[in-house]
């Protein structure tokens, strides 16, 4: 059954479509110059998210491999950026499953190397928080920051502590410790790792 256009508001990168059926229909941006509608025209709904999906892809496709040529992306951020261009996620769905076979999206590889980059400005939780943000899944993101090796964590918050604790003044009393402390948590550095951080540099050791 037809309905009239009421509104067409437009977006960066899409626009929805407003029917006088109550019906809210989101179009891509290329799409709606594809196939130009404007208020007061009628439209059947059903035919025409039929023309979004079948026509979309092309376009959803060419959008994600933009994205992949800047840099790695992962499966959440594809899904994300799509949405956000107006393509419904039964089409996000078949990109994703296209770019998975073409393994030019893969979570599991994209977790691993977002932590090795990382890994020398924050500690492990501060990644995986970061990863999970992504769209990462959870226990993807825990298995690439357990890579990183205690010691290198130790010695990048020793680095860390050490830029901190220069610009203090004084010894390092009980407060000094816990502000210490608390500037490497909120960089993601466990307990156990600003702890031994802080003692190497107590000892002189670094």
């Amino acid at each position: 059954m037809n309905s009239k256009i009421t509104e067409i508001k437009k977006y960066k990168g899409c626009a929805t479509v407003q029917l006088e059926s109550g019906e809210k229909i989101r179009v891509p941006a290329a799409l709606l110059r594809e196939r130009p509608v404007k208020v007061g025209e009628s439209i059947e709904p059903v035919l025409y998210r039929e023309f979004i999906l079948r026509r979309g892809y092309p376009h959803a496709m060419e959008k994600a491999v933009k994205l992949l040529a800047m840099r790695d992306h992962s499966e959440g951020e594809i899904r994300e950026k799509l949405y956000h261009a107006g393509y419904p996620d039964a089409l996000t769905d078949k990109v994703i499953e296209k770019l998975s076979l073409m393994n030019l999206v893969d979570d599991e590889a994209f977790a691993h190397n977002w932590a090795e980059s990382r890994a020398h400005k924050h500690g492990r939780r501060r990644i995986e928080q970061e990863l999970t943000r992504k769209g990462v899944d959870r226990d993807i993101a825990k298995s690439a920051v357990s890579a990183i090796p205690d010691e290198d964590q130790v010695k990048d918050a020793v680095r860390l502590a050490g830029k901190f604790l220069a610009r203090t003044h004084g010894d390092m009393d009980r407060s000094l410790y816990q502000r210490t402390l608390s500037m490497l948590a909120r960089h993601g550095y466990d307990a156990d790792i600003a702890r031994k951080a802080i003692e190497r540099i107590a000892r002189g050791e670094e």
